[in-house]
Parts: C-alpha cells; structure tokens; sequence
C-alpha cells in the first residue's frame, strides 16, 4: 500500500515505508566537481578519499552516510500519503541545508484523481516549473503500481510507462494520458495547460489508442521506426509534424528533422499544435519559401537550406533578427524573383546577405509602386487594418504622469504634467500609410514588407516615439510574442530605449524571456 509514511532509509540509500514519522535528516553537504565534503565535526571543507556502499570517508578520517547534496539545496526526508476515495494527500517534509544550519520546509499536495488536478498548499497547478518538484524513485513507482492496478480493473491492461521522469510530473501525466504519458511531457515543452480543451483535443488520453489518436491527429503514419524516435525523443513528433507541414513528404527528411537543433528553432518560435493543427510565426513565410523552392529544386536541397537557416540562429555574431526579418520579407518579394534569384537564396539560406538583397529588391519595387503610372492620379491608397482591441490595448505612455519643473509663471518647482513629447509613447500601426511612415523614418522594411501580414493578422507593429523621433519598433505575433524588438536601422535597443521597452513589458503584462538572443513572450 502507498499510504501511510514514507522515510529515507540511509543504509539501504532509498526511501520505504515506515511505521512513524522520522523527526529529521542530517545530509552531508559536498562538492562533487572539486570532491571535497564539508566535515561537520571539523566544521571545514575535506577531501574525499573513500566512497562505496553509501559511506563516505574524509581525509581527516571521519565517516558520513547520505543522502548527499549541495549547499543550500532541498532535500526531502519524509512522505506521509493518505487516500480518500479518489482523493490522495501527499505531505512532504523537507530539509534545506547548508554548512552552518538546516531549516525545514513542509509542503502539502493533493492529487484529485477523479478531477484530474494536482494542487499545491491549496492552489491547481500545472506548469513544467511547478511539477518539477521530485518525489523519491520508490513513492513514484508505488503510486504508478496502484494507479496501474486501477487501470488494469477498468482496460483490462497496465499502461507502459516509457519515461526518464519521477516525482508529480510523471504521475500527472500518467493520470491525464495513462496510454501516452510522453505526450503529457511535450504539452509541458510548449507551455499548454493539460487541463484545457487544447490539450485534449490531441488525444483523448484515457484509452489504449491514445498514442494512435495523437499520430493521426497529427497526420503522422506510426511506423515502428517512427515509434522508436519517439521514445526515444518525444519532442521528435513535433519536429516531425512541423517540417511535414512545410511540404516535405520524404521520410528521409523527416526523420532527420527531429534532432534537437530543429526542436529548439520550432520552441523558440513558439509553435503550437493545440487541436492537431500545427502553427508557429514563421509558418507562413517558411511555407512560401519551401512551395517556390520545391517547384525547382529537390526536397533535399531544400532541407538543407532549411538547416542552414536553423544553424544560423546559434552563431553568435549574427543578429537573428536578420534571420526573421529575411524569411519575412521574403514572402513579399517573392513574386518578383527569378528562379536564378530563388536558387541564390536557397544556396544561402537566410543570412546576412540573404536579408540585404531582399531589402534592397523590396525598396525597389516601393520605389515603383510609389511612382504611380497615372499623371495626377493618387499616388497610394490608405489601408486600415482592423485590430482586435486587445492588441490596441498594448499602447501605452513609459514614464511618470507628472513630475518636478519649474513653473514658468511662478518660476517655482512645482508638480507638472508630463508632455507626451517627454515620454516615451507607443502606439499600434493602425494603417498602411503609419506602416511606411515608421519604414521610412526608421530605416528598416515595416513600411513595405508588414502591410499583407498585418492585413491578415499574422502580426501587429507597435512602435515608440520620444521627443517626436521613432524610437523603437516591435513585431507582436498574434500569440502575444514579441519576435523583434529593434531601435532605428534594426539596431539592438538600448539605454533609455531599453529601459521604456523594459517597462512596457511590465505594465502590458508581457514577460519576456531570452531565447537565441531575441525577446519572446509566452
């Protein structure tokens, strides 16, 4: 039975269950990179020069059993688990340690099998950092025994679990996809909450098929080598499925997809494949990129490119917003390029030169659009975008409403308003002429290159002014993902730039991670 106590047993080095409540732990504190362990009896750091059996012995002659930690890190000592109907409360006692004292932490959770949720001190949760919390090896497999038995009454079967996992994530997943528990470990990756529509529209989770369900969900054939891959790196799938969107059909090619490399450039850009259809910001230019080249040229060189284009993302020397802003612009010029041309851009991939030809190619045709053929005929139509309100809710003003300034009536310090001129003000381009407005006095190709994609909702521009320039201009996908963030000529931001972006970011409600360099909300 997995209820009752659950206690560090430091002979055996694991945990078991118990008939009362071990009061404390004494884990002995080392440095496993420089081998040295802190002696509490000589209160200093000595060398390690025996260690077998879960016995270690310093130099200095003395003997600690485990557990074994690092400083200041958490380790439990004991599990008390009751169960109630489907209900099972787990407290867990824990112990943080460091040379001088330890301090002990509790933590109550309940697995509410019948709900499907796991909370914690009270409170659902369910994102990757919050489950990553670890239960021991051996109250992991007695919970997964006990919930397999359960299983077993109601299928007739145990559901396999293939997993490197333990602790409350492993558990979850075994309670919300018992069939498919990898695929509760890719939900996790991207971010999707398993208690969502979302999430379950892939795979019903609670039947033998389930695994079956998410392949054909998304129109993935399961062979047997495909399984293996698979197992053996659940995040493939995704790879998989993204680059089969793309229009490659070799299998070849797809499997090779699924190295970590093209998972992180498909995380990065924040992919999504809730309800079976797979999307990420660069779809819909990459796709374009991938028909036109397939049209004269092999899959195979095609991949390569596509490799290329991913392996530029890790140089370091090369801005990766030289890398989106090509593949972007690349959809609005594409009509214009000759085979030779698109075979020049696919030998390259999406680089430095790549991006600066396919600016220069999309300045000229501006330049003839802005022409005009007819004498006195208007020049250039203005389009308005119809924006969601909560995209034109991220405009906002940085800086405080008023503050200190000599009045020049009274010629005294006093609290003034703010002009809007003083402060750093964003706005959402509303229209096509706002787009080539921030093109042109920022130098870069919103002007040109963004009227399609924000016409269709692929992405919104927000811009800055301060003191009347153009400051700073962002392109906000419609999953609330800040893909580029650049100052004037596509240069990185900075100082005071920086800190109004930064605080953008705050009151807007967007956080901000660093991902290959370039800022990416969630």
């Amino acid at each position: 039975m997995i209820t009752g106590f659950w206690s560090y047993n430091t002979e055996t080095n694991k945990f078991e269950s118990s008939q009362s409540e071990p009061f404390s732990l004494f884990p002995t504190i080392v440095e496993p990179k420089k081998k040295i362990v802190y002696c509490r009896q000589c209160h200093r750091w000595e060398y390690i020069v025996h260690f077998q059996n879960n016995l270690l012995t310093t130099q200095c002659g003395k003997m600690y059993k485990g557990p074994f930690v690092l400083e200041n890190s958490l380790v439990d000592y004991s599990y008390f688990i009751q169960k109630k109907q489907e209900v099972y409360s787990v407290v867990i006692k824990s112990q943080i340690a460091t040379k001088i004292n330890r301090r002990n932490v509790e933590t109550n959770y309940i697995i509410d099998m019948g709900r499907k949720i796991l909370y914690r001190d009270g409170q659902a949760i369910f994102e990757n950092e919050d489950l990553q919390k670890g239960l021991s090896r051996e109250v992991t497999d007695a919970f997964l025994e006990e919930m397999g038995a359960a299983y077993k009454a109601r299928y007739g079967m145990v559901p396999t679990v293939s997993s490197s996992l333990r602790g409350f994530n492993l558990i979850i997943g075994y309670m919300l996809c018992p069939f498919n528990v990898n695929f509760f470990k890719i939900a996790q990756h991207w971010g999707l909450n398993p208690y969502d529509k979302a999430f379950s529209s892939l795979s019903s989770g609670d039947t033998p098929t389930a695994e079956n369900e998410m392949f054909e969900s998304l129109h993935i054939r399961p062979t047997k080598q495909i399984r293996k891959m698979y197992q053996k790196f659940p995040q493939a799938v995704v790879c998989y499925a993204a680059v089969q969107d793309l229009g490659f059909t070799d299998v070849n090619i797809l499997q090779r997809s699924a190295g970590s490399h093209v998972y992180a450039f498909f995380k990065h850009y924040m992919i999504s494949f809730a309800g079976g259809e797979v999307s990420y910001p660069l779809q819909f230019a990459l796709k374009t990129f991938v028909t036109d080249m397939l049209a004269i040229s092999s899959q195979k060189t095609v991949w390569n490119s596509i490799e290329r284009t991913v392996a530029f993302l890790t140089v370091d020397n090369i801005d990766e917003s030289i890398v989106t802003d090509g593949i972007n612009t690349y959809v609005q010029v594409h009509e214009h390029l000759t085979d030779r041309e698109k075979k020049e851009v696919m030998r390259e991939g999406f680089n430095v030169y790549t991006h600066d030809f396919l600016v220069r190619r999309g300045n000229e045709l501006g330049e003839q659009m802005d022409v005009g053929n007819i004498p006195g005929a208007i020049r250039e139509y203005n389009e308005h975008f119809d924006i969601e309100q909560s995209f034109l809710d991220l405009e906002y003003k940085a800086g405080e409403n008023y503050a200190k300034q000599v009045n020049p009536q009274t010629k005294k310090e006093e609290y003034m308003k703010v002009e809007d001129d003083d402060r750093y003000c964003f706005y959402v381009a509303r229209d096509s002429f706002t787009l080539k407005t921030i093109g042109s006095e920022m130098k870069n190709c919103v002007g040109w290159g963004y009227q399609k994609a924000v016409k269709a909702r692929r992405a919104t521009i927000v811009y800055a002014k301060y003191k009347g320039k153009y400051r700073i201009c962002i392109e906000v996908s419609p999953q609330f993902t800040v893909r580029q963030s650049l100052g004037p000529c596509n240069q990185p931001l900075q100082g005071k730039d920086l800190e109004a972006y930064s605080e953008w970011c705050r009151d807007r409600r967007i956080q901000f991670v660093k991902a290959f360099g370039i800022h990416a909300a969630p």
